[in-house]
């Protein structure tokens, strides 16, 4: 079978990070990629959106998800992304959760996927720039089998409550990069996974991973019990300060519906 050389280079690290469900990226596959010399015109567009639906719907039924960290930053900007795959391994959609800070913007791109190319994407955010009013804006691009843009449409308003039941408008075509995305998943430059530290907060131990810098974002992750690797590392954090590591954890929603990273296992990266 013909691997696709996108989600090998994307996922090659992941499995020392995330806790899957009921499959391994390891095990991801691709399938054979199909003729799609086809750009989209305007009647394909249905046939676009209906993809897009599908694929959301067998998200929800499917339910195989690959969750990078929660990333964070002191000046309040954080990202965590979202892998969705299909029964066959096969990626269906990215999601990129992101607030860029107090002044710049928030909300959540959605790169879908067809034999392991992006073939629309679609973006549900607040846009902030500086000396001009925020707004909300849903956005729609269509891509060709080069993943190149050949139209965009969307919604702009100033009240979030006023998208609901806009019609879509097409605008200047608009390429969504989807490289920061790919960075988080592959744990490279600002996502790099680095000791940075154990620390207590109310009586609650947290193991702090990220990328040394000021350009760098970090993530706790809540440790409810200590094997040789935390112990090792609390002996002498000084010791051991932005060394690489993997990191296994697992997303938790606890009765009170409060949302943590829970440690499972760890160890260097030699």
């Amino acid at each position: 079978m013909k691997k696709n050389s996108n989600k090998k280079k994307y996922f090659t690290k992941l499995i020392g990070v995330f806790v899957l469900t009921s499959m391994s990226l390891y095990s991801c596959k691709s399938t054979p990629e199909k003729d799609t010399n086809k750009t989209v015109e305007v009647s394909e567009e249905g046939a676009f959106n209906a993809e897009m639906k599908a694929i959301d719907s067998e998200i929800e039924t499917v339910g195989k998800l690959a969750s990078s960290l929660n990333f964070s930053k002191e000046d309040g900007s954080n990202i965590v992304v979202r892998a969705h795959l299909n029964e066959n391994d096969d990626i269906l959609k990215i999601e990129e959760q992101f607030n860029d800070g107090e002044k710049k913007g928030f909300g959540t791109k959605s790169f879908y996927y067809r034999q392991g190319k992006i073939f629309a994407t679609r973006e549900y955010m607040e846009e902030r720039l500086v000396g001009k009013e925020a707004k909300f804006i849903d956005r729609i691009s269509y891509y060709d089998k080069n993943e190149k843009v050949t139209k965009t449409v969307e919604k702009r308003v100033s009240f979030e409550e006023e998208l609901e039941g806009l019609p879509y408008h097409v605008v200047e075509n608009f390429q969504v990069d989807p490289s920061r995305a790919k960075k988080v998943l592959d744990q490279k430059d600002e996502f790099k996974i680095t000791f940075q530290g154990i620390i207590d907060v109310n009586a609650l131990n947290y193991l702090i991973v990220g990328s040394p810098g000021s350009d760098g974002y970090t993530s706790a992750i809540r440790v409810d019990f200590v094997d040789p690797f935390i112990k090792k590392l609390s002996q002498n954090q000084e010791a051991y300060m932005n060394k690489e590591i993997e990191v296994v954890f697992q997303n938790i929603t606890d009765d009170t519906g409060f949302q943590y990273q829970s440690y499972i296992q760890g160890k260097f990266i030699e």
